[in-house]
């Protein structure tokens, strides 16, 4: 079956607004068509299923004056801390502070070609709270 069998004409999910809505939350997403525009609905909880295998990878080096330095390969952000604790939750909040960045300049960060694959951890962080982002971290020891 074709992609295109799927998808619903945005006049009639305008007319429809609240069933449409029902469907994507209580059965499955939505695919609509407007003219040129193709866009998909989806329910909050299957985004974060689909999200779920993006990790966020941190690799921690001690410093010689005994901190820590974390660089967190996918969005590229690098924090120092004193302790392995406070450089975890120092890093989740530059992540969140980059995906509110990210997010506030979408249009322009989403076409940038060192940054588009940004965009699935942007949305994830954006939809997680303090917690799942650290659940999320995955660390390992840094080369001294």
């Amino acid at each position: 079956m074709l992609a295109e069998q799927y998808y619903q004409n945005a006049s009639e999910v305008r007319k429809n607004w609240s069933m449409t809505i029902d469907s994507v939350v209580h059965e499955r997403p939505a695919f609509i068509n407007r003219t040129h525009d193709r866009i998909m609905m989806m329910d909050e909880a299957v985004l974060s299923g689909i999200l779920d295998t993006f990790k966020y990878h941190v690799t921690i080096e001690k410093e010689d004056d005994g901190s820590l330095t974390g660089y967190e390969e996918e969005l590229q952000l690098v924090e120092n801390a004193d302790t392995h604790d406070a450089l975890l939750l120092k890093m989740a909040s530059a992540m969140k502070d980059y995906a509110l960045d990210y997010y506030s300049q979408f249009n322009y960060w989403s076409k940038a070609p060192n940054r588009v694959s940004h965009i699935p951890y942007v949305i994830k962080l954006l939809t997680s709270d303090e917690r799942k982002v650290l659940e999320d971290m995955v660390c390992r020891d840094g080369k001294n």
